[in-house]
């Protein structure tokens, strides 16, 4: 059992995906002046969820970039129709999710994946915004945490919208700014069984709000 784990973990992020992240980290700190604050609340190993605002398609990557760990990611399924892409964001860590309906085996994928004590990023607001406000949440992020006892870790990012906003294609050089906030546990949340998904969605929304709010 205990070498099953060991190997588990070491398949967790292949050694081309360290390349790529650390090749990605450098572009992005010298065109974008990418600053990160807070990394250190995200463990180094162990399932965590990463809950993050949404404003742009660099959002996953920005993400990417906040730990060596490989990320995993609930993408739109419509980006898996080209196959070639596919092949990419699959690679990458990404899987498909059916954004017009209650998705099983997305939300089957991601308690596996938690299970093995894998890395998730999630975007509670479900789709890009246009403002620096956080958005109504979606309940699929925090019945993800509750189900699988998973911290959550909220993250605010800024910048990404102005570097390539919602509709456009072309890439601007703009300043990226990431603030990681300390985990929230699961553990007091599920005592209250009626509300615990209400309570839990208007924690993690004050505490993005806040790190939105301070930068």
């Amino acid at each position: 059992m205990g070498d099953s784990r060991e190997k588990n973990k070491m398949k967790e992020t292949p050694w081309w995906y360290h390349l790529l992240w650390g090749l990605a980290l450098i572009i992005f700190k010298v065109f974008f002046g990418l600053e990160i604050k807070g990394r250190r609340n995200i463990p180094l190993r162990g399932a965590v969820i990463l809950a993050s605002n949404h404003c742009s398609y660099l959002d996953p990557i920005i993400l990417g970039l906040l730990t060596p760990r490989k990320l995993n990611f609930l993408a739109k399924e419509e980006l898996f129709r080209n196959f070639l892409f596919k092949q990419l964001i699959t690679a990458l860590g990404a899987f498909p999710l059916k954004r017009d309906k209650l998705d099983h085996r997305a939300y089957q994928q991601a308690l596996h994946l938690l299970s093995q004590g894998r890395v998730l990023a999630l975007f509670p607001e479900g789709t890009r915004s246009k403002t620096q406000r956080i958005g109504k949440l979606r309940q699929g992020t925090v019945r993800i945490a509750l189900k699988s006892k998973v911290p959550l870790i909220p993250v605010v990012i800024k910048g990404t919208g102005k570097a390539l906003p919602p509709g456009k294609k072309l890439i601007k050089l703009s300043k990226i700014k990431v603030q990681v906030g300390k985990p929230i546990y699961i553990n007091g949340f599920l005592k209250e069984k009626k509300n615990s998904v209400d309570t839990l969605q208007r924690k993690l929304k004050e505490e993005l709000q806040k790190l939105a709010d301070d930068q």
